[in-house]
């Protein structure tokens, strides 16, 4: 459902507090000067419950192979891997491919968001930008490439639906909408919001939107300006601060070499869930040629931020909450899925759901 791949650069000094001149709660995603330290958090005090479905990997069921989002609906778990979309059944058993690569009709070539309306599914191809709409029997129906979407000079990284409809996102090269809003039965598209401000040019990282979180209406982070929104009367209204920082450069180091020499901190931006009142951030830091992973945790209620936790408690090895295994919304907003091979062999996967308090 979202694109969470980017990267972001720390600065050598971190942003001065915000908060302070919003009002808004805030914290740093990473400070270095505590980066060792580890919080351990006892799985029964975050999660109420560990469900596991092993899905089909008899004759004639698809390798999974790499995951790019996983979507649950009443009846039925959809995958997205290997540049191709599954269904199985709620049971685990494989039940069909919907569509296939290419670009013919009802075909992609790099699909990325997954997200279900009105009994129709909907996959985003990043490539072609493109959304095609399916039958909850798998059978193509339309795809929207001829429309607003592609004369509107923006370029998506993909969408969600919050109260029926389907919110669009744009990626970093595009105009000056963030999000816009798309009637399906019009064709019409309409701005959610707009860019606060212009980038100032010492800004290394252009403004990119995060989607996570509850199904209808999730959190929406822009690192354009370290705010968390959601969305109330369609527009966007801002909840907390979630800093990044910015690389700082002088613009004689605009070639390769110039950014290859640079040796400040590099912040990699793997993931972001959400589940309850609980938000999971996954990252890693490169100082110099080595680079750690970390697990953040961020409570919205008590505004408590650990950078670096572990979950413990978890009976089965393969299904730990760590910073590389990635995590997906699930069908109810305190539940979050994964979904991966239970040894290095990878000839067995398996749906993991977690229900959060």
């Amino acid at each position: 459902m979202y694109k969470i791949l980017s990267i972001a650069l720390i600065s050598v000094v971190m942003l001065s507090s915000c908060a302070e001149k919003t009002g808004m709660p805030g914290f740093s995603v990473f400070n270095m000067s505590v980066r060792n330290e580890v919080v351990q958090i006892p799985s029964e005090g975050l999660i109420d419950d560990v469900s596991i479905v092993k899905l089909d990997n008899s004759s004639g069921a698809p390798v999974i192979g790499i995951i790019e989002d996983a979507y649950e609906s009443e009846n039925a778990y959809y995958i997205v891997s290997s540049e191709t979309v599954y269904e199985y059944a709620k049971d685990g058993s494989f039940v069909r491919r919907i569509g296939a690569k290419g670009r013919g009709p009802g075909e992609y070539l790099n699909p990325q968001g997954i997200g279900m309306s009105g009994g129709r599914l909907y996959v985003f191809d990043y490539n072609t930008q493109n959304i095609l709409t399916y039958g909850e029997d798998g059978s193509f129906i339309a795809s929207y490439s001829q429309s607003a979407l592609m004369n509107s000079g923006i370029y998506l990284s993909s969408f969600f639906f919050s109260g029926g409809d389907m919110i669009l996102y744009a990626s970093s090269n595009s105009p000056v909408q963030d999000m816009l809003r798309w009637d399906v039965a019009t064709d019409r598209l309409t701005a959610v919001s707009e860019r606060s401000r212009e980038m100032l040019p010492e800004e290394a990282v252009m403004g990119e939107n995060y989607i996570f979180g509850d199904r209808d209406n999730p959190f929406i982070y822009n690192n354009f300006n370290d705010t968390v929104y959601v969305l109330e009367g369609g527009r966007p209204v801002p909840l907390f601060l979630m800093r990044l920082g910015k690389y700082r450069f002088e613009y004689g180091d605009l070639t390769f070499d110039g950014l290859m020499s640079l040796t400040a901190s590099r912040l990699i931006f793997n993931w972001i869930a959400a589940a309850g009142e609980n938000v999971l951030i996954s990252y890693s830091v490169s100082i110099g040629e080595k680079s750690f992973p970390y697990l953040g945790l961020y409570n919205t209620r008590t505004g408590e931020y650990s950078q670096n936790v572990e979950i413990t408690g978890i009976p089965e090895d393969f299904a730990a909450i760590t910073p590389t295994e990635r995590l997906f919304e699930g069908m109810q907003d305190d539940e979050l899925l994964s979904v991966r091979p239970v040894s290095d062999t990878g000839d067995e996967y398996v749906i993991i759901k977690y229900r959060f308090k």
